[in-house]
C-alpha cells in the first residue's frame, strides 16, 4: 500500500490478482458496478457495507475499470468554483491577464516605434 494514495483504488492487500475500488456512497458504488456489468467485467462487491463501499475487479481488467471509475467520479464531483458569477469573474480576469500579456509581447517585439 502506498504512503500517499490520492486515488480511490489500490491493489488488494492480500491477493495481488485484484484491485479494490473505494466509494464514499452506495449510489456511486452501484453506478460503478452497473458500468462494469455493461462492459461485461466481472467484479465482487463488499457485503459488509460501508462507508467506504468497496468493489473488487480482477487485475486483467485494470485499464477499463480505472477508466469507468473516473467516469463515475467525474459525474459526482463538485465544480471547482461552484458559484456561477464568481466563476465568470475569475475566467474574465484570467482572460484579461492573458490579453495584457499578449499585447505586451506584441508591443515589445514587433512595434518598432
Amino acid at each position: 500500500m502506498a504512503i500517499l494514495n490520492i486515488t480511490n483504488y489500490d491493489d488488494h492487500p492480500e491477493d495481488a490478482n485484484w484491485i479494490v475500488f473505494r466509494f464514499p456512497t452506495d449510489a456511486m458504488a452501484g453506478e460503478f458496478t452497473q458500468l462494469l456489468d455493461q462492459a461485461r467485467i466481472g467484479h465482487e462487491r463488499d457485503g459488509a457495507g460501508g462507508p467506504p463501499f468497496m468493489v473488487g475487479v480482477k487485475q486483467r481488467h485494470r485499464e477499463q475499470a480505472v477508466r469507468l471509475n473516473y467516469t463515475v467520479l467525474g459525474r459526482h464531483r463538485e465544480p471547482f468554483i461552484a458559484d456561477g458569477l464568481l466563476r465568470k469573474v475569475v475566467l474574465g480576469f484570467v482572460a484579461l491577464v492573458l490579453l495584457l500579456a499578449v499585447a505586451g509581447f506584441v508591443v515589445r517585439n514587433f512595434w518598432n516605434g
